[in-house]
C-alpha cells in the first residue's frame, strides 16, 4: 500500500498504480448522506492526482450502495434541485469524467445513487444475487444519478420504461442478462475477480484507455470516430507506451507499460 485516505464511510485506498475507493457504513447497508457523497468525488480526484492508472470502486460487507440516506429527508423545505445539481450529480460527472478506466465491483444492493453510481463506471461486474435498480415509483419520485441515460443507452426505452413505471429490482444475472452489466458472477468470487481485472488495466497503456474513454463518451457519426481513432492512435503510438508495445512486439517479449 503506497498511501490511503479515510473517512468515516468512503475509504481510498492507494495501491498504485490502482486505486481502491470502498463505501463503508454497514448499518444503512452503505447508504450515504451527501458529505458523504461528495467524499467519493474527492477519492477520484486524489487518485488520480496521486498516479492511479485504474480506479476500483466497491462496497464493503456485502452492500454496494443502498443510494441517499433518507432518514432526513424533508420533501417540504429541501431545495432538491440545489441538491441534485450542487451536489449528488457532480459526484456522478466526477465518476463518469475520470481520465483513468473506473471499475464497479457491486454485491448486494445497488440502488438509487449506488445504481448511478455503478453505471457511471467504465465496468459494472456484478454478483449474481446483487439486487439492482431504483424504485423511486414507490415514493413518488422520478428516477435520477443518470438512470435514465444508463437504460435507454443499455436496455432501450421500451425496457427502460417499464422498469421505471414498476420499480422492478433486478438480480445480477438478469442485469447481465438484459446488458445492463458487462457481466456477473458468484458472489463469492466477485472480489477476486473485479481485483484481477482492475490491476490488469492499470496495469496497462492507460494513456491508450483514456483516449478510448474519450470516444466511447457519446455517440458520433463513423466518419467521427474514424478521425478521432486517427488522431489518437498517431498520439498513443508516438508516447512511451505506444514505443514500447510495438518494440515489445517486434521483440516477442511482453510489454512494460507506464501509462504515457
Amino acid at each position: 500500500m503506497s498511501g490511503a485516505t479515510s473517512t468515516d464511510a468512503v475509504r481510498l485506498t492507494l495501491e498504485l498504480p490502482l486505486a481502491v475507493i470502498a463505501i463503508d457504513r454497514p448499518a444503512a447497508k452503505n447508504s450515504l448522506r451527501l458529505d458523504e457523497m461528495t467524499a467519493i468525488a474527492d477519492a477520484i480526484g486524489e487518485a488520480v492526482s496521486a498516479g492511479a492508472r485504474a480506479v476500483l470502486v466497491r462496497g464493503t460487507r456485502h452492500a454496494f450502495c443502498a443510494g441517499r440516506d433518507l432518514k432526513d429527508t424533508n420533501p417540504g423545505t429541501d431545495d432538491t434541485l440545489a441538491i441534485l445539481r450542487e451536489r449528488i450529480n457532480p459526484v456522478l460527472v466526477a465518476v463518469r469524467d475520470c481520465p483513468v478506466p473506473t471499475i464497479a465491483a457491486v454485491q448486494g444492493p445497488a440502488l438509487g445513487f449506488g445504481f448511478g453510481l455503478a453505471l457511471a463506471c467504465d465496468i459494472a461486474l456484478v454478483a449474481d444475487d446483487a439486487l439492482l435498480g431504483s424504485p423511486f415509483r414507490n415514493i413518488g419520485a422520478v428516477l435520477d444519478s443518470g438512470g435514465h441515460h444508463h437504460l435507454r443507452e443499455r436496455v432501450g426505452p421500451h425496457r427502460a420504461a417499464e422498469l421505471i413505471f414498476l420499480g422492478r429490482l433486478f438480480s445480477g444475472r438478469e442485469a447481465a442478462a438484459m446488458g445492463l452489466v458487462n457481466r456477473s458472477v458468484a458472489a463469492e468470487a466477485l472480489d477476486e475477480i473485479a481485483l484481477r481485472m482492475a490491476r490488469e488495466i492499470a496495469s496497462g497503456p492507460t494513456a491508450a484507455f483514456a483516449a478510448s474513454k474519450r470516444i466511447l463518451s457519446c455517440a458520433r457519426s463513423f466518419e467521427e470516430t474514424l478521425e478521432l481513432e486517427a488522431i489518437a492512435q498517431a498520439e498513443a503510438l508516438a508516447g512511451p507506451d505506444g514505443i514500447e508495445g510495438i518494440g515489445a512486439f517486434q521483440q516477442k517479449r511482453k510489454p512494460r507499460f507506464i501509462g504515457r
